[in-house]
């Protein structure tokens, strides 16, 4: 998420050695390496797609086991009153470092990442643009995640965050603009916090996102994310005048054609091969005409564009777990389509329609390939 500032520091302290207790009975068979195969990083679900071990983004979010045996880190989730998205124990070996990069995609554009770290030394750096930090154990941490960030572990310890996904309510950013210690120069004074112990008899409830992901994007939200990436291109000065004109072009053309669309078909299935061809288009129109465009701490503009709005407006794999039984029946009624210059389907949409998704875009794909589905059928689904 985009924030004023690089790091700000929370109001809130919680009890190191309880930490440090809840997640000594973990083995090492219970973390999992990370998906992307970044050496020395793995990580423990707490919160995820239907409560397994997945990396996933999209679809109910739910407890997994190794957070029900964690009383003092449930109460710490639900602690803040907020919906929680993905959460996780995120460890980093020895010497290890979580790469460079931005996190451009659909799921964090909303989302806040909070920190709280449990074992760490001072040999640990977070950076963020042209800011750095020591998170402090117990201590609670939020960061700008769109703009360029890693972490450097140069001790000879093993780094471990409690790490929690939300978006927020009016409550949590008043917190974080109100009282926070936001890092604006290397003095920043300290920050009181309120101590977040372990309550033995509390009774937790968290509340957990249920509807990450639409089906099929509404035409407001993708104006709105377009013309969030068109301000950011804009802005930055080492951006060529006539990409920036033709990128201008580009997503109104998309978005318009996205309108008519959704005026025909909304989520219904008769319109997804149409949906598809029109994304494919857009994303070959934005490769080849605007391949220099660059935002200002996020890198390529075209891989955001794909990441944030075209990835991201269409779901399908989704619709099998929201359909009623009378919004099935519905979609099975013939019904006869308009002919447009966007509604011809591709043999790769067309294909598409013909593979059922599976529970989650991990999961093999049921056209045999060998493949993710996320990889094959459900490739920018």
């Amino acid at each position: 998420m985009k924030l004023p500032h690089e790091f700000y520091q929370l109001p809130y302290r919680f009890d190191v050695p309880k930490l440090i207790e809840e997640i000594s009975q973990f083995t090492e068979d219970d973390w999992v390496t990370h998906h992307e195969g970044f050496q020395g990083n793995s990580a423990i679900p707490l919160i995820s797609v239907n409560g397994e071990f997945n990396n996933d983004f999209k679809g109910p979010m739910k407890p997994t086991a190794a957070l029900e045996q964690s009383p003092y880190i449930k109460q710490i989730l639900a602690s803040f009153g907020e919906v929680l998205s993905r959460s996780r124990l995120m460890r980093l070996a020895p010497g290890a470092q979580v790469p460079l990069h931005s996190d451009i995609n659909y799921h964090w554009y909303k989302r806040v990442r909070v920190h709280i770290p449990i074992t760490t030394t001072e040999q640990v750096q977070f950076y963020c643009h042209d800011k750095q930090v020591h998170m402090g154990a117990g201590e609670c941490w939020i960061f700008d995640s769109w703009k360029y960030h890693k972490v450097e572990n140069n001790s000879d310890q093993y780094r471990v965050h409690l790490v929690i996904d939300l978006a927020g309510s009016s409550a949590f950013w008043r917190t974080v603009f109100q009282h926070s210690r936001a890092i604006v120069a290397p003095q920043t004074p300290s920050l009181a916090c309120s101590s977040i112990d372990y309550q033995p008899e509390a009774q937790t409830d968290i509340i957990t996102e249920q509807y990450n992901a639409p089906i099929i994007m509404p035409v407001a939200e993708v104006e709105y994310l377009t013309n969030e990436l068109l301000a950011e291109v804009k802005h930055n000065p080492q951006n060529p005048a006539a990409e920036i004109d033709a990128f201008n072009l580009l997503i109104a053309e998309f978005v318009a054609d996205w309108r008519m669309l959704w005026l025909q078909f909304e989520c219904q299935q008769q319109g997804w091969p149409q949906y598809h061809a029109l994304r494919e288009h857009t994303m070959k129109k934005a490769m080849q005409q605007v391949p220099s465009l660059q935002l200002a701490h996020s890198g390529s503009a075209v891989k955001a564009f794909e990441q944030l709005v075209i990835v991201a407006c269409m779901n399908i794999e989704l619709s099998q777990t929201r359909q009623s039984p009378t919004h099935q029946a519905a979609q099975a009624k013939p019904r006869s389509t308009p002919q447009s210059s966007v509604a011809k389907p591709s043999a790769t949409a067309a294909s598409q329609q013909e593979v059922a998704a599976p529970p989650t875009r991990n999961s093999p794909c049921p056209c045999g390939s060998g493949k993710r589905y996320k990889a094959c059928h459900g490739k920018m689904s």
